[in-house]
């Protein structure tokens, strides 16, 4: 015997109460783990320091200088390019944590002179808040030709969260602690 019209549609009903319950709790407990997760981004988030000069050793002079700073977490590249007259060079670099206070940074040097490419790639053990240097294309050796240029990076990385003076630290700690806080469904409480 089949239920009734009604019985179908009390049913129907059901069903449809029961899964829009399974969604609401699922898409709370998203945002619960996306509180979580943004928390965890900011507590894992580096500031990465490079001061770069580019030096011209045969008249010993510093041709240009600058220094960039970007924050990123472990695992996640930072790309500088610098471009000359038909020359350019990208370097990537990508923190890996490795023990308690140190990381490998993993650099990864692409140069186009011409029509002519090369890349390289180099790990590099480095302890927080220590300076290591880096040449990209390499230590220029004691030469007379004028043309030659030498790059050299000073790397430095830091938590990014150490970088932050208390109120600053505080501040950025309230706005995602208060982000999961928010009610997304359009209804008033």
């Amino acid at each position: 015997m089949s239920p009734t019209l009604p019985m179908r549609r009390l049913l129907f009903l059901s069903l449809i109460l029961i899964t829009a319950l399974t969604l609401s709790l699922s898409a709370q407990d998203s945002q619960e783990e996306s509180a979580v997760s943004a928390k965890r981004l900011l507590e894992d988030a580096l500031l990465i320091i490079v001061d770069i000069s580019v030096n011209n050793p045969a008249k010993n002079t510093e041709l240009w200088n600058n220094t960039v700073e970007k924050i990123t977490i472990p695992g996640r590249a930072v790309s500088l390019t610098l471009e000359g007259e038909g020359a350019r060079l990208k370097v990537m670099l990508t923190p890996y944590p490795a023990d308690d206070d140190t990381l490998f940074l993993v650099a990864k040097s692409e140069t186009w002179e011409g029509e002519e490419y090369s890349s390289a790639l180099s790990s590099i053990p480095i302890a927080y808040r220590d300076e290591v240097y880096y040449y990209p294309l390499g230590r220029a050796e004691e030469s007379q030709d004028e043309s030659m240029v030498e790059v050299r990076m000073s790397i430095n990385i830091v938590p990014y969260l150490e970088t932050l003076d208390e109120d600053d630290r505080t501040a950025l700690e309230s706005v995602i602690d208060s982000s999961a806080q928010f009610n997304l469904s359009g209804e008033d409480n």
